[in-house]
């Protein structure tokens, strides 16, 4: 069931607030409830019984009763009584107050109006969407996500990725030396899994790499980027074992490596190609880092770019941006190493048809 009526942000002010106060009720959250979200449906459930007279249908409002939205329910005689649920989607961030009452048979509403006050945090919650975002899909619905490293995170951070997104495994794709210098939060109720690529230990840092005087030697701006995301075919068997690991468990899973872009964008970029989304629409999802970190990036060239010349910090702006070259770099790589990106699925992921339905399904 939803609501079609618009909902008003609960405030102390209101009348049924008051109601409230003079009941002695407080709008409160208990602990042991997980936060809700806008953009994320919320269930409320409840029992009603007038043995008087049958229940025919239960209203609802969000509007401080102004208006209220019926729903039959299942013909019952007069000595049973209504378990009741309703489902609601806030639409934005805010307090509010979802109010229900049943409707008798003679289609009397009842004068007993029980209220349910909840707030709605920002969708994303205090992460928000530079922090961690869908893959293929909305809040709401979505099933995978990816972000940047966890490190830092908070109680209600953690409870917002472990009890309102569902998130059961969190893939950790970071370095040895990434994971040492910002050690992964464990969450409870969350595993993680940590795939280290298996590259590391040719691999330098980034903050020897990306300095003035050093960059240019790398080629010309995307060169270098082409090039690793060509060896990320060979190199990361992680992709394959990350997409297994994700059909055989078939629950929530948030994806990330240290920034959220590369690493994290080519596994990402596979799973969707896997469950059937077109190569615009995956690059579109991997694009959209760029605007998600655009804080990140902006920080990092002001930081990294002293000093540098106008062709050294165009190199340093192709290391920290995410570019279409570079997929179309991993997807041609595929194309030439396999024959064609199903044949990578069979041959380099090992994925098989029901490993496939089961990602598909997940991505939805």
């Amino acid at each position: 069931m939803t609501s079609t009526t618009e909902p008003v942000p609960f405030a102390s002010t209101s009348p049924a607030a008051s109601t409230l106060r003079a009941l002695g009720a407080q709008p409160v959250t208990p602990r042991t409830q997980p936060p809700y979200y806008a953009g994320r449906p919320i269930a409320f459930s409840g029992y009603v019984d007038d043995f008087e007279r049958p229940i025919a249908a239960m209203e609802f409002s969000l509007d401080g009763g102004a208006s209220w939205t019926a729903y039959p329910t299942e013909a019952v005689d007069k000595s049973r009584g209504v378990n009741w649920q309703f489902v609601y989607t806030p639409p934005r961030a805010g307090r509010y107050l979802l109010q229900a009452r049943p409707v008798t048979a003679d289609g009397t509403p009842s004068p007993l109006v029980a209220g349910f006050p909840f707030e709605a945090l920002p969708e994303g919650g205090t992460f928000g969407p530079s922090r961690v975002r869908p893959v293929g899909g909305s809040f709401a619905d979505a099933n995978v996500f990816r972000s940047r490293e966890l490190v830092g995170t908070t109680a209600e951070e953690a409870a917002f990725l472990s009890q309102s997104l569902g998130v059961a495994t969190v893939y950790d794709l970071r370095t040895a030396n990434e994971v040492a210098a910002h050690p992964e939060p464990f969450i409870l109720g969350v595993r993680t899994i940590a795939l280290t690529p298996s590259s590391e230990g040719r691999r330098k840092d980034s903050e020897k790499r990306l300095v003035a005087g050093v960059i240019e030697k790398y080629g010309q701006p995307e060169e270098r980027m082409r090039a690793n995301y060509r060896r990320y075919v060979q190199e990361y068997p992680l992709v394959g074992q990350a997409l297994r690991s994700m059909a055989a468990d078939g629950r929530p899973a948030l994806i990330h490596c240290a920034n959220g872009k590369d690493r994290t964008g080519i596994l990402c970029a596979t799973l969707l190609r896997v469950a059937g989304a077109s190569r615009a629409e995956v690059m579109e999802d991997y694009l959209q880092v760029n605007e998600d970190h655009a804080d990140l990036i902006a920080a990092e060239a002001e930081r990294l770019g002293k000093g540098m010349t106008t062709h050294e910090r165009a190199c340093l702006m192709s290391f920290l941006e995410a570019r279409s070259s570079y997929l179309d770099a991993y997807f041609d790589e595929i194309d030439r190493t396999y024959s064609s990106f199903d044949a990578y699925v069979a041959n380099g992921l090992h994925l098989t048809p029901e490993a496939i339905e089961r990602l598909k399904a997940l991505v939805g």
